[in-house]
């Protein structure tokens, strides 16, 4: 690669990335607004970024992403970075080793961050407290949250897909440098 295509590499790269904080930050507005029944988006929305990139961007997107969500659900502090940040690497080296970008890879694991996330928050927060009728907690707001949390994870994946595409990913400029360093 010549010096302007590693220029312009970098620049897009730049705006990809203010495009992703942007997206973050909206997201973050969008949950600390409205009644407690809505999707948590910055789940799959770090989800999606993390399938795109290496462990360690993974990782603080899991981490920002994970601390902005403590800071919407008013809980303590660094109780879901911790969660996000082990789902975000976790989604970044299933994606660089065995996963294909499909909707429906995305779809369920998803699922499973918001469900143990959700479980987590349930079983933490209301269930070892003992108090009454502490299932229709559950039932009316952690587990419709969950189901719009998966739903909202259709969106986002295409946008974050385009963008990356528009903007070319990490992964393929080092394939395309051991390619070139190769012939």
């Amino acid at each position: 690669m010549n010096r302007s295509e590693t220029r312009r590499y970098w620049l897009l790269q730049t705006v990809q990335w203010l495009v992703f904080a942007v997206m973050i930050f909206i997201s973050f507005l969008a949950e600390t607004s409205g009644s407690f029944v809505k999707p948590l988006l910055l789940i799959p929305l770090a989800l999606c970024i993390s399938s795109h990139t290496g462990e360690l961007q993974a990782t603080a997107v899991g981490m920002i992403s994970g601390l902005l969500l403590d800071i919407a659900c008013g809980k303590l502090l660094g109780y879901n970075a911790v969660w996000l940040v082990i789902c975000c690497v976790a989604v970044s080296l299933l994606y660089s080793y065995y996963l294909r970008e499909k909707l429906l890879n995305m779809l369920l694991l998803t699922a499973v961050c918001a469900t143990v996330q959700g479980y987590l928050d349930f079983l933490f927060y209301y269930a070892i407290w003992g108090h009454d009728d502490v299932m229709l907690v559950y039932t009316r707001i952690i587990l419709p949250s969950g189901i719009l949390t998966v739903l909202s994870a259709i969106p986002l994946y295409f946008i974050v897909k385009k963008l990356c595409t528009a903007c070319g990913s990490r992964r393929n400029f080092e394939l395309e440098k051991t390619i070139i360093r190769n012939s």
